[in-house]
């Protein structure tokens, strides 16, 4: 959609800005948060984290998201390297090469690319022998950006502290966390619907963010809705 276009140039702007300054993700993020509110985006940090199951280790996440015209979309600002495995095939790192490095969609969006991306990093791993850890599998992806315990942080920037020191206004320092409540999760689709050419997951033959800030829609475009 257009909103979420306009919202992927800002957010990559900002992070090509800050990039360099700080280094830590969890930095980053805060930043690129602050920056979108101060364009006007209802933006804030979320936080997962999930207990471990017989299937799912436990773990937890950050990520930003924005409510536009009342939905919610998800923004992850080093999207690519999540999906990154150990000695991948080739036809594996064909497919990781065509996932943005920012994230900017919907859940449903994103369901579409973490299964195709699981699926794709079971054939490699096999393809080489190796074991598919628990941390590579479907049900673990989501959690880190759809899970139940997804809760949206209130958050003040520093510009905002200051003008209310400044002015002696006197405000609530309880900054709790507001639950996020992403819906039901729907069963998948049987193929990806795309506005291009249905993409399909090539049969197998035969952690660091990638600062070039060049923004690459790749696997998103080609996931997106149709207008």
């Amino acid at each position: 959609s257009v909103e979420e276009r306009n919202l992927l140039a800002d957010a990559a702007k900002i992070v090509e800005k800050n990039s360099k300054v700080y280094k830590r993700k969890e930095d980053l993020i805060k930043i690129v948060s602050e920056n979108l509110q101060s364009l006007g985006y209802d933006s804030s940090i979320c936080k997962s984290k999930w207990e471990k199951t017989s299937s799912c280790p436990a773990g937890e996440y950050q990520f930003i998201d924005a409510i536009v015209e009342g939905e919610a979309l998800i923004i992850d600002i080093d999207f690519r390297s999540e999906f990154e495995i150990a000695r991948s095939t080739g036809t594996y790192k064909t497919i990781l090469q065509s996932l943005p490095f920012i994230f900017v969609g919907k859940k449903e969006r994103l369901k579409q690319i973490v299964s195709v991306m699981a699926e794709a990093a079971k054939q490699s791993l096999k393809k080489k022998g190796m074991h598919v850890p628990p941390w590579r599998k479907r049900d673990y992806m989501l959690a880190k950006w759809i899970s139940p315990s997804a809760a949206r942080s209130k958050q003040v920037s520093d510009a905002a502290v200051l003008e209310t020191v400044s002015s002696e206004v006197v405000v609530d320092a309880d900054f709790g966390e507001l639950e996020l409540i992403f819906g039901e999760e729907k069963a998948l689709p049987e193929e990806v619907v795309t506005a291009s050419p249905a993409w399909q997951l090539p049969a197998v033959k035969p952690k660091s963010v990638e600062r070039g800030m060049k923004v690459v829609t790749g696997l998103a475009s080609l996931l997106k809705e149709k207008p």
